[in-house]
């Protein structure tokens, strides 16, 4: 019986010393290997989800309140991918080929995709929503 998680393979362990310790506090970073470019296009494509909200669905008061708390709420959780974008500013991070993800690596081309398929999937069909209503 197992009481707690093995170390299987010590050599995968990071080694982390003085002259490392830069490099390793930023690989480390929280979401620090997506390139910055798809954080600027993911916060991009929400702002203008909830941009043409309000320009298309504030008819009237109620509508316009309940458009802009949505909006509110959204800048509130599209907070953090925010900050996080902005813990991500080393160049050198912006051209790796691959993202390490929780099942393995991926390729930045293939992580990119699964990250901006939601919000730019959303304007997509909401700029189809207000052409049929137009």
């Amino acid at each position: 019986m197992h009481t707690g998680p093995e170390l299987l393979d010590d050599a995968n362990q990071r080694v982390v010393t003085p002259a490392t310790a830069d490099t390793a506090s930023a690989d480390m970073a929280p979401f620090a290997d997506i390139p910055r470019a798809v954080w600027i296009a993911f916060l991009s494509a929400w702002a203008l989800l909830f941009g043409l909200f309000i320009v298309f669905f504030t008819a009237n008061g109620e509508a316009a309140l309940m458009v802009v708390t949505a909006a509110f709420f959204a800048l509130m959780a599209l907070g953090l991918p925010a900050a996080l974008c902005a813990q991500s500013t080393s160049a050198s991070q912006d051209h790796r080929p691959v993202i390490n993800t929780r099942t393995g690596p991926l390729p930045t081309r293939s992580a990119a995709t699964q990250i901006l398929l939601i919000p730019v999937g959303a304007v997509i069909g909401l700029l189809a929503f207000i052409a049929l209503a137009l």
